[in-house]
């Protein structure tokens, strides 16, 4: 969840960013997808034991590709600065 942690830094340390509708909803869906990515995996971990360990890993690397569609595989203080840089 790096990216979710860099955001909730940055938002502590400096407020809420001045970013357009599409950034905030942006920032929103990587988040969310960190999360169920981070689920998933929770999830996968507590059935490691079983015929079901391994079913987790399609669901999981279909998010990580709706995650890396968002990110670009920026690094995440690469990534917000381009966010705050998108301001009309």
């Amino acid at each position: 969840m790096q990216y979710t942690k860099y955001f909730s830094f940055m938002i502590k340390e400096n407020g809420q960013p001045n970013i357009d509708n599409y950034q905030f909803r942006r920032m929103m869906n990587i988040i969310y997808l960190e999360g169920v990515i981070n689920g998933l995996n929770k999830v996968k971990r507590a059935n490691k034991d079983t015929d079901h360990f391994y079913k987790y890993d399609i669901i999981i690397h279909k998010e990580e590709i709706k995650l890396t569609e968002q990110t670009g595989n920026l690094k995440p203080a690469l990534l917000f600065k381009e966010m705050l840089r998108d301001i009309d």
